[in-house]
């Protein structure tokens, strides 16, 4: 099944409405890690050690329940095939899921454990950071989506972790946690083609700034974050707090929000300007917060991570970083989604998803 509708991201307006609390979806375990294909109308989440319930965001129902592979960790969609494919880290391996029946259709073994997972939709490739339990060395295993086979795979001396693909560029960017470096990947040759130094566990998946032709490292363990210009792969430091731990863009109006979460204290929510790479604002957010921009209304939404009782969502201006709003979410809320084709928030808890209207 081809799907070659496109979603697009229109330019941000002033919210006439508040963002308010539209459902509570019971769920069987916590809700930790969302994917979702808007064209469909189909949000994924990862289940308990090894099952991924489909809900019907039309309806807000579970439709279906699948049983995957062992611990799975992350998730990739693509659009244009209708395919899920689902990171079990246990197991090193990838199941892939027909989004039109809902079922596995492949299993593939990538290595001794499988990480994070991205696609290019243009290639129809899908890129897999593996890790080895015997030696430093690992590999981005490149899979083909049309025959669900491995295409090849890029050797890494250390552990290659987060993956960013430009679709547009055909490139892929994968951060390495052992090395502390950023590679640059081709595309069409599946060869590294430059490496880069950044800060310290850079853990935290990157975002790209396609206006400014830069992309933005959060690194977990260095008081700075590292932006590369794409063009020159020039890395400079902005620097900011210790134990970076979200980053989020609205490209519509060239903010990076990048929260500095301490272990014991509150922490802080830098704000950058993508222009200039200077700090413009903060905020102080909670110790273990989760981070989401909707660039369609320029509204910040901050969540806590607890372990019992009602949490506090707040909802900022992404601009002017006023409080616009505090909506009661379930304990264990974390994980924070957007459907930017309905404007709607998807925020994991602990026995329930709670969906927001912005």
């Amino acid at each position: 099944m081809i799907i070659r509708k496109a979603v697009r991201v229109t330019k941000p307006r002033i919210s006439l409405t508040k963002p308010r609390l539209i459902a509570t979806i019971p769920v069987s375990s916590p809700a930790v890690q969302f994917a979702i294909n808007p064209l469909t109308s189909r949000l994924y989440v990862i289940q308990g050690d090894n099952h991924l319930g489909v809900l019907d965001t039309k309806t807000n129902k579970i439709i279906t329940t699948i049983q995957i592979g062992k611990m799975p960790s992350y998730m990739a969609v693509n659009t244009r095939t209708n395919r899920i494919y689902v990171s079990n880290f246990y197991d090193g391996t990838v199941s892939v899921i027909n989004g039109l029946t809902n079922r596995v259709i492949s299993t593939i073994k990538v290595g001794e454990r499988s990480d994070h997972i991205a696609v290019n939709t243009h290639t129809n490739l899908v890129y897999v950071s593996t890790i080895s339990l015997r030696s430093r060395n690992a590999n981005l295993v490149v899979l083909n989506g049309a025959t669900n086979k491995i295409h090849s795979k890029i050797p890494f001396k250390g552990r290659p972790s987060q993956i960013l693909v430009n679709a547009l560029t055909n490139r892929i960017y994968v951060t390495n946690t052992t090395t502390d470096t950023l590679a640059v990947v081709r595309g069409d040759t599946n060869k590294i083609i430059a490496t880069r130094k950044v800060g310290r566990n850079p853990v935290i998946t990157p975002v790209l700034d396609r206006k400014t032709n830069q992309l933005y490292v959060a690194n977990n363990l260095s008081r700075y974050s590292s932006v590369v210009n794409l063009r020159t792969l020039h890395v400079r430091k902005v620097h900011l707090g210790r134990r970076q731990r979200e980053i989020a863009i609205n490209p519509l109006t060239c903010r990076i929000y990048i929260s500095s979460a301490q272990i014991s204290v509150k922490g802080r929510l830098f704000v950058l300007n993508s222009r200039t790479n200077k700090v413009i604002g903060s905020l102080t957010v909670p110790a273990f917060s989760d981070v989401l921009i909707n660039p369609r209304t320029n509204h910040l939404f901050v969540s806590e991570s607890t372990e019992t009782g009602a949490v506090p969502l707040i909802v900022y201006h992404g601009s002017s970083l006023k409080p616009l709003a505090k909506l009661k979410v379930s304990a264990g809320s974390g994980s924070l989604l957007l459907n930017p084709c309905t404007n709607r928030i998807y925020v994991g808890g602990e026995k329930t998803i709670t969906v927001i209207q912005d």
